[in-house]
């Protein structure tokens, strides 16, 4: 309440959590104001500054050219960040609706506003989440050591090893304004209104064809991924329209797409570092299980997607 009440002068009636989990050092709450429409406030303990520094100028940005998303609620001095009694915090405006699903139309729709956000400038901003970092790539000699990683992980320890020694050989798809996290959950559709995407924590600059086969993925999300994951070739096919209805989908970026498909998960293990992992890990773990069979899927994913492109770009 005080770092609204302090920074942005405006008292609040009420704050309401939204947030799936509690966490003592972080908040995301609805902001009731006496008048006016409500916020989106996010706020962590200690300085974060840097972070929602660089959500904010992503969205400051896009409100710029009229892009469809929330907007910086600046502060009662005019800055885009707010700071009280060791927190930081970030308003935005509050997207009201509901999720918006992951029926066909739905998904031609959110394809449709990925393509329309790649076909911005990337941007006076950051790397993406879903941009290769420099730390991912350092770790292409342990990847292609082959050390310890068990029979059932092999395959993926393989394409891994194959996607980073791609990018750190300078082999990188076209750059353009990433959502970084597009997906149907992020995707609020308001009353008689149309779909807007939230949850811009991972935007930026980045490889556009990694965000197309993010969605493409996770269209997929919802749905049974153990003991197979399943491709849905209606739910690939209405993302492709949406998306071949505003941005035409490079030859470059066609041949990306089996490693563009899997570079999530493979961007996830990297990180965490499970490569390390035994096999009863692996064969036990659910996120491993699930990584494992995302990238068993990734290749009929790609090729669906593949075909969908070429027939609505012919």
């Amino acid at each position: 309440m005080a770092l609204v009440e302090r920074c942005y002068l405006r008292p609040p009636v009420a704050l309401e959590t939204i947030q799936h989990y509690t966490f003592d050092d972080r908040v995301i709450c609805r902001v009731r104001f006496a008048t006016g429409p409500p916020g989106l406030l996010r706020a962590h303990a200690g300085d974060v500054t840097d972070w929602f520094l660089g959500q904010a100028k992503a969205l400051d940005w896009l409100d710029g050219r009229g892009f469809p998303a929330p907007r910086v609620i600046r502060t009662a001095a005019g800055d885009l960040i707010a700071s009280h009694d060791g927190w930081t915090g970030l308003m935005l405006t509050f997207v009201d609706g509901v999720e918006a699903g992951a029926d066909p139309a739905t998904l031609e729709a959110i394809g449709e506003y990925a393509a329309a956000l790649h076909c911005l400038p990337a941007g006076p901003v950051g790397p993406a989440r879903l941009d290769p970092s420099g730390a991912m790539l350092a770790r292409l000699p342990e990847l292609e050591a082959d050390d310890g990683v068990p029979e059932v992980a092999r395959s993926f320890q393989r394409a891994a090893a194959r996607i980073v020694r791609r990018l750190a050989a300078g082999d990188r798809p076209p750059t353009a304004f990433l959502h970084g996290d597009c997906w149907p959950a992020n995707a609020i559709r308001a009353p008689q209104g149309p779909i807007v995407m939230v949850d811009w924590e991972g935007a930026g600059r980045g490889p556009a064809v990694f965000e197309v086969a993010y969605l493409l993925l996770g269209c997929h999300m919802g749905l049974p991924q153990l003991p197979a994951f399943e491709a849905r070739p209606e739910r690939i096919a209405a993302v492709v329209r949406g998306y071949a209805r505003r941005r035409r989908v490079s030859d470059a970026e066609l041949e990306w797409l089996p490693d563009a498909v899997r570079y999530d998960v493979v961007q996830r293990a990297v990180a965490a570092w499970s490569f390390g992992a035994g096999e009863e890990r692996w064969r036990e773990d659910l996120w491993l299980r699930k990584t494992l069979a995302r990238h068993a899927a990734s290749d009929e994913i790609a090729e669906i997607a593949r075909a969908c492109f070429l027939r609505e770009q012919s």
